[in-house]
């Protein structure tokens, strides 16, 4: 046979190739999803900006690299370089909904991004982000009461709010027309969204933290089995279990003392 390629390696390199046509012949955004759930926020963000897309397309993509802007981010230390992730995210949100305004999922990412970039250290920015989150998953929950995403927007909301000093919080609230937090409001929104998606992560951990920091630690130990035992699905879900197990150790020890 001397060099020539054994017929059966011929084959097995036009499978290939033709798997490969196969591949970048797929919608962007699937291939966007794929590379995201397959843990590379990173490739996946690179997907969305495929000047190729058609315009029909756009607003998918948009909000798709939002999603992969804001796990880049959330896997960053804590610290300047994770808001300008969260910065971006929401120029692509923001961009998503004004090309498709009706679209729950942009509207869905924008308040995402927006919680996600507000931060104790700029109050009054944070708190006209806050009202966006509110606004957006108010109509979001007008349309699909059992939308866990809008759920959890809304929780962390009252969450994070309850967390600022009082006269911030009044001042913030005066200038901005937010909501008055409300730790039972918190606790419904945040308990709403895991019993609507009992597997998602974030949702698990967000719930048990705010359990945690309450001093309801009881309350959150049945959520702290499951953390530990729900299969990772998300980018960031690894660094958040680890996270949660970290302070969850912290709570118990101070607990049992």
């Amino acid at each position: 046979m001397g060099d020539s390629i054994p017929a059966i390696l011929l084959v097995a390199f036009q499978v290939a190739a033709i798997g490969t046509t196969l591949a970048n012949q797929r919608p962007v955004t699937a291939r966007a999803d794929s590379l995201y759930f397959a843990g590379n926020p990173v490739a996946s963000l690179s997907v969305t900006a495929d000047s190729a897309t058609a315009p029909t397309e756009r607003a998918a993509l948009e909000w798709r690299a939002a999603r992969a802007l804001i796990a880049i981010g959330m896997m960053q230390p804590e610290g300047k370089d994770r808001r300008t992730f969260y910065d971006d995210a929401l120029v692509h949100a923001r961009r998503a909904w004004s090309l498709a305004p009706d679209n729950i999922e942009a509207r869905y990412w924008v308040a995402a991004a927006a919680g996600r970039r507000t931060h104790r250290s700029d109050p009054i920015y944070s708190a006209r982000l806050g009202r966006e989150v509110y606004e957006q998953a108010m109509a979001i929950l007008a349309v699909d009461s059992t939308h866990a995403g809008a759920h959890h927007a809304l929780g962390m909301l009252h969450a994070e709010v309850l967390r600022v000093p009082t006269v911030l919080r009044v001042v913030a609230g005066r200038t901005n027309g937010l909501p008055r937090a409300n730790e039972k409001e918190a606790e419904r929104h945040l308990r709403r969204a895991v019993d609507l998606e009992p597997t998602m992560m974030i949702y698990l951990v967000d719930l048990a933290t705010f359990y945690v920091r309450r001093g309801r630690t009881h309350e959150a130990e049945d959520l702290a089995r499951r953390i530990a035992i729900t299969p990772s699905r998300h980018p960031m879900d690894d660094k958040l279990r680890a996270a949660f197990a970290t302070e969850w150790r912290r709570a118990t020890t101070t607990t049992a003392r």
